[in-house]
């Protein structure tokens, strides 16, 4: 093993144990995670193909990172830190593969450079801590593209086949947005190449079999067993659903949008996803500009792969940030070069203009507090719904240490000052930026999880209702199920959409406030028995009560 193995090794370990720190603190919260998390717990109870989320919901994906958050659930029973333990380890390997691809196309340094920016984004970091198959197919489908690269560059007909099996990998991973990004980097790449007539020599036999088998075998499974429920709910209503409006829960219902929304939407968070690197990768793209490095088609295919997302997922009516997280890996590979020259300038040729590199620094910082005083203010009404809640949750924790934030000021100041002051400010500004991450990924990012875990979370309403009523006693919902509570109960639990008239006498029914109040208006359920407030979606929030069905 060479030394540049070792050391991505090292970065990956370094992130693996950042991302297991404090990972089942925070507990599941939001529709999402919570059905990845109930659909594992049917797999446990031994649904491993056709597992459905209560007993009645279909999955939204293929189940590989279900199958592998089974393993340590089953082995140790399920929990937070269990069910979170394969988007853990997919992104410390995102990072080891990262460090040796970089040093494939540019050198050892090129590598850990471009592993140490993609480890220390916020954006990864966070999704490396949920219940959700984006970290692992960012991974596959970064493998997959590697190999396909490599395939271009030496015409290797095993590095084609292993792009396509790894693809079908990435397809059981998310679906068909693994082949249509493959796709769209690959064909963009070639056409710029202008040898688009080589695409077909990519699609060697075992390769095409390897990437139906692997992609489409649990498709053909989930077809045979469900049949029209699996073409409306899965292929209709989760897939065309997502591209044109409409699809899942009130929380995903997209609201209509001007077109400058949607043409923006991605290019702008996709500069908010690459942070705290974003102005180090424009620096790189003028770079190349300048020096003629987009004739290299390393540069081209890594921007072909960057920017397959926007593309990809621009013209589609639903729009999610975390879609842009393939992006992140090739952004990293372009701007690693940058940094590596930033790096490496020598104190004499800063010595011409280190007066403005020093008054820049300032204005950074001066415009970094600024920014963050104007959202605090003004800018807070500019925020998405989920950042203002973030925010909401966060900022009385924050009001209550004011020591941390006078620490936090301080430190900032001081590490501006260092980076202003020293003879190679760019090491310093670097060096800044990394710890600064690091010591968010490590303190700021779990107490943020554990606040809005402490204020979201109905844990502990469920684990009141499963002592109250053990299992195999019945629990109904009237109206849609709270999928949060529908994990913490351990088993399911009946839907009664809201149909007053299946409301028996005695029947545990867990309804939101406002539908309580009508049904006991009404003299259909007695007086509230349990109520806890907290997340009822992926972003709303409400009252749950508890009640007994008085009807006879």
């Amino acid at each position: 093993m060479s030394s540049a193995d070792r050391l991505a090794l090292l970065l990956a370990a370094g992130f693996l144990a950042a991302a297991l720190h404090g990972l089942g603190d925070a507990d599941i919260v939001g529709d999402d995670e919570a059905r990845e998390a109930g659909l594992v717990q049917e797999i446990v109870a031994g649904h491993w193909l056709l597992p459905r989320f209560n007993g009645d919901t279909l999955p939204d994906k293929p189940l590989l990172y279900h199958w592998l958050a089974a393993l340590p659930c089953g082995a140790a029973g399920f929990s937070e830190a269990a069910v979170r333990l394969p988007s853990a380890f997919a992104g410390a390997a995102l990072v080891a593969w990262t460090a040796r691809f970089g040093a494939e196309l540019g050198g050892p340094p090129i590598g850990v450079a471009a592993a140490v920016m993609l480890g220390t984004m916020p954006a990864l970091f966070d999704h490396s801590r949920v219940a959700r198959p984006d970290i692992l197919l960012t991974l596959l489908l970064s493998v997959a593209l590697g190999l396909a690269f490599r395939w271009s560059r030496d015409e290797s007909p095993a590095a084609a086949t292993g792009a396509l099996a790894v693809l079908g990998l990435a397809t059981l991973a998310k679906g068909p947005v693994a082949p249509a990004l493959f796709a769209l980097t690959v064909a963009a790449f070639l056409c710029w190449e202008r040898s688009l007539d080589r695409l077909q020599r990519l699609f060697t036999p075992a390769g095409v079999f390897l990437a139906l088998g692997l992609g489409l075998g649990w498709y053909g499974v989930a077809l045979a067993g469900w049949g029209a429920a699996f073409v409306r709910e899965h292929l209709v209503g989760r897939y065309l659903g997502n591209l044109v409006g409409g699809f899942g829960t009130v929380d995903y219902t997209p609201a209509p949008r001007p077109l400058a929304y949607h043409l923006a939407f991605y290019p702008t968070h996709l500069l908010a996803s690459a942070l705290p690197w974003t102005p180090f990768t424009a620096a790189a793209l003028w770079r190349l500009g300048r020096r003629g490095g987009f004739r290299d088609a390393r540069a081209r295919f890594l921007l072909c792969w960057a920017a397959a997302p926007v593309i990809a997922f621009t013209p589609a009516a639903t729009k999610l940030r975390h879609y842009l997280l393939p992006s992140l890996p090739p952004l990293a590979l372009l701007t690693a070069p940058t940094v590596i020259a930033l790096l490496e300038t020598s104190a004499r040729h800063l010595e011409r203009r280190s007066l403005a590199l020093r008054a820049a620094g300032l204005l950074l910082g001066a415009a970094a507090l600024a920014a963050g005083g104007w959202f605090l203010g003004d800018g807070w009404a500019l925020l998405s719904r989920s950042d203002r809640s973030t925010l909401e949750a966060v900022l009385p924790l924050l009001a209550g240490r004011p020591g941390a934030l006078a620490a936090a000021a301080v430190g900032f100041a001081l590490g501006i000052a260092v980076v202003v002051a020293r003879r190679r400010p760019w090491r310093a500004l670097v060096g800044l930026v990394v710890a600064g991450t690091v010591a968010w990924m490590v303190v700021g990012a779990p107490a943020v999880e554990r606040t809005l875990a402490r204020r979201d979370s109905l844990r502990p309403f469920a684990r009141a209702i499963a002592a109250r009523y053990p299992a195999p006693a019945p629990i109904a919902f009237y109206g849609r199920p709270v999928r949060a509570v529908v994990v913490y109960l351990g088993r399911h639990a009946r839907t009664l959409d809201e149909r007053p008239g299946a409301i028996t006498a005695g029947l545990p029914v867990v309804a939101e406030e406002e539908a309580y109040g009508r049904l006991a208006a009404d003299h259909v359920v007695g007086a509230p028995l349990l109520s806890a407030e907290g997340r009822l979606g992926n972003r709303r929030r409400g009252r749950l009560v508890l009640a007994e069905g008085t009807v006879p």
